[in-house]
């Protein structure tokens, strides 16, 4: 009941403001607008900095380049543009009372050297903005870290804090205490349910393609829903609209190729890349034979026609994926994994100040369980996802902003798999969902910035109906021009699941379905309390703490003991700790460093323990540096301490019918009896990185070299330890890797 009221409460807010503010501010002012791009290369340029000389009016431009900035007194004003890594530009525009003026900016790189090191844009001059756990993530910053044979967006998230990982031999992360199923991984506004290849060791996502990544910990606000941890936000670059180029890479476990230019009122981008050297991946699975085939594949068609849509632009996007995973021995299973996605977006600036976004999407998953002549049982997991958005922005004269828009999806998941007597089981569930959802933000007061929004789940994809209001709050206080205090509440809620066990150190097959009847939809509540502090200009410490609450997790039954016990159930969860980040940049180098002191517990009633991914201490420290002459050098140590683990008491023989025709035909498996009621950590685990990077020019193309070695030191950092046996498995060890890059 109270929880209801406070969102009424909050939606009585949303109505006020709606009908105030447009009359609190007076005509008679005017506004710009425009979009802020890349001069060589007709890129968007994400978060440039927009001043109004002599006024404290400005703006930053958004994630796909646009601006706006209102309440500007008419007559001349110059504009100050600014971006790290491209020279300043001060333009003279003419303002008119009542009116709007749009001028586009082309910014121009100020040279290769300032382009190397660069990361994301300086400063905002939005000192209120409201981003409270969200990170910005370049397609720099991906390459600039040493990740071994390829470079990874997932293994960038995974060194910021609040973020763990179970071991090196994994691009699966977790946040806050949120279990892995509970990030939404979004590519241009579609879901993509298989974001791994090769066994979940790297992405899928190839960073040729990024222009922008943004990472959400748990702040996220109302347009998003459906995931309880956080959201990935990935925009794709659109192609060169100046000139033809072609770019081509060869490593050491993988090739890949990319396509982009101008087409009549716009640009393309192909990105292709294909594992030919699988056997490289060994490395990290302690020697063992690696027989994957990965490929990826994607497009990004953008149209523009000013004649007949001023400042509307289409876009009709793709992305393919494929693992196969073929032992060549009929003895063993084979697994094959693929993802579809294809989607159609219209992105439009109308003639009042107000934009839309309109999105029409597929995104297909298909993993399947081959078992040849194995005792493996042949298991198979579709789904099919048909999502529409219409998300649309008006902003105010008073620099608030309202954003409102609905959100429907058609979704149907199939798991279909064999039981121990080889019998069929289907499961299939195919469901509608549609929600709303309002937000209002505050912009209008200088030191102040609040955003109240609201989610509606109006039809749930369950038969038990996940909560109605989903209310997120997000605060920022500048107390002082170099400090600011920010707070979050989000709540939110999860009606997918993968059946499948956190426990396991490498999870081949992960299906994805739509809640079982007897499974509730999970909740989220999570609460969070940041101080930014700008020491200088160039360096940034920003201090969060959170508190997350979750409820009705679905789980593996650690107690079923017959048939008749269900194989999930519901549980609880809880999880808390501190984040301190730092980071320093300059144009010749780049220092960040993440700490976080965390806890996470699961809790079945009475019971309360600690899932496989709980650190208490994790720190990342990372440093780039342009060395000139075309040279940039970069370092990554990690430090964690050593994971939970439960011992074993003992060990016993269990008889097994392996015919189920033949009571007499039996097999005897030894079997370990866990403590679940002890647990221990393993030791702590630490590690260096190293990459170098020359880039030299041609008369007819432009090369990179880079090599890394991963694990300088060569650190024994356990993994596990082989039940059968008692050996000791280490993750990564020394690893040298070099690849070349062609720009034509």
């Amino acid at each position: 009941m109270l929880k209801e009221r406070i969102s009424i409460v909050l939606l009585a807010i949303f109505i006020i403001s709606f009908s105030n503010s447009s009359s609190v501010y007076a005509s008679g002012k005017g506004k710009l607008r425009g979009f802020v791009t890349d001069s060589t290369n007709g890129e968007p340029i994400s978060y440039a900095n927009l001043a109004i000389k002599g006024t404290t009016l400005g703006a930053p431009s958004d994630n796909k380049g646009y601006y706006y900035i209102p309440s500007i007194p008419e007559g001349e004003h110059t504009v100050v543009v600014s971006f790290l890594g491209y020279q300043s530009q001060s333009i003279k525009v003419m303002i008119k009372a009542d009116e709007i003026t749009q001028v586009d900016i082309k910014l121009v790189p100020s040279n290769i050297r300032l382009q190397e090191i660069s990361v994301v844009g300086e400063r905002s001059v939005r000192e209120n903005e409201i981003d409270l756990g969200l990170q910005k993530i370049s397609k720099n910053e991906i390459e600039m870290i040493p990740t071994g044979f390829e470079s990874d967006l997932f293994k960038t998230i995974q060194s910021s804090a609040g973020v763990s990982s179970t071991g090196d031999v994994t691009a699966r992360y977790y946040v806050r205490g949120g279990s892995s199923n509970q990030n939404l991984v979004l590519l241009n506004g579609v879901t993509v349910y298989n974001p791994f290849h090769a066994l979940g060791i790297y992405s899928v996502i190839d960073p040729e393609m990024i222009s922008l990544a943004e990472f959400n910990k748990g702040g996220f606000g109302p347009e998003y829903g459906g995931r309880l941890s956080s959201v990935l936000n990935i925009i794709t670059r659109d192609g060169n609209k100046s000139n033809f180029q072609a770019n081509a890479t060869a490593g050491m476990l993988s090739g890949k190729a990319s396509l982009e230019g101008p087409i009549p009122g716009g640009s393309f981008l192909l990105t292709g890349r294909k594992s030919y050297y699988s056997k490289m991946l060994s490395k990290f699975l302690d020697g063992r034979d690696a027989p994957f085939d990965f490929y990826d594949f994607s497009f990004k068609i953008n149209d523009q026609q000013p004649d007949w849509l001023k400042n509307g632009k289409f876009i009709v996007h793709g992305f393919f994926s494929g693992d196969r995973i073929n032992n060549n021995d009929q003895l063993v299973e084979d697994y094959d994994i693929k993802n579809n996605i294809l989607g159609i977006n219209w992105y439009q600036i109308w003639a009042s100040p107000l934009y839309s976004f309109i999105s029409l999407s597929y995104s297909g998953y298909k993993a399947e369980v081959l078992p040849n002549l194995s005792d493996s049982k042949a298991r198979l997991n579709k789904i099919r996802d048909i999502t529409a958005n219409f998300n649309f922005t008006y902003i105010y004269d008073s620099k608030d902003e309202l954003d409102f828009g609905a959100e429907y999806k058609s979704l149907n998941s199939v798991l279909q798999e064999q039981n121990l007597y080889y019998q069929n089981i289907n499961y299939e569930k195919k469901s509608d969902a549609l929600s709303g959802f309002v937000k209002y933000k505050f912009y209008r007061y200088e030191n102040f910035g609040i955003d109240l929004g609201m989610r509606v789940n109006f039809l749930s994809l369950t038969e038990k109906i996940p909560m109605l209001l989903e209310p997120r709050f997000n605060f920022t206080w500048r107390i002082h021009p170099l400090l600011s205090l920010k707070a979050a509440v989000c709540r939110s809620s999860q009606t997918l699941t993968t059946l499948s066990n956190d426990k396991e150190l490498i999870a081949v097959f992960e299906p994805w379905t739509i809640l079982p009847d007897n499974l509730s939809p999970a909740e989220a509540t999570q609460y969070m309390l940041g101080i930014q502090a700008y020491m200088t200009e160039k360096l940034t410490l920003e201090i969060e703490s959170y508190y997350k609450s979750q409820k009705l997790l679905s789980v593996p039954n650690r107690q079923k003991y017959d048939a008749h016990d269900a194989d999930y159930i519901n549980i609880d969860g809880e999880s808390y700790g501190l984040e301190c980040s730092s980071k320093y940049q300059n144009n010749f180098l780049f220092f960040k460093t993440a700490y976080s002191l965390s806890w996470s517990y699961l809790i079945n009633g009475t019971e309360k323990y600690f899932p496989r991914y709980d650190y208490r201490h994790s720190l990342n420290i990372f440093s780039g540096f342009d060395l000139g002459e075309g040279f940039s050098l970069s370092l990554t140590w990690a430090f964690n301490s050593g994971m939970p683990y439960n011992p074993v008491d003992g060990s016993y023989y269990r008889l097994l019918i392996t015919d189920p025709w033949d009571v007499s035909v039996l097999t005897v498996k030894p079997t370990q009896n866990w403590n679940m009621k002890e647990v221990k950590r393993l030791p702590f685990y630490h590690r260096l990185d190293i990459g170098l990077s020359k880039k030299f020019h041609t008369s007819f193309a432009e090369f990179t070299i880079d090599a890394s070695v991963l694990n300088v030191y060569n650190r024994k950092n356990i993994f596990y330890f082989d039940i059968q046996t008692g050996k000791q498995i280490n993750m990564l060890p020394f690893l040298p890797s070099i690849s070349l890059r062609a720009e034509l």
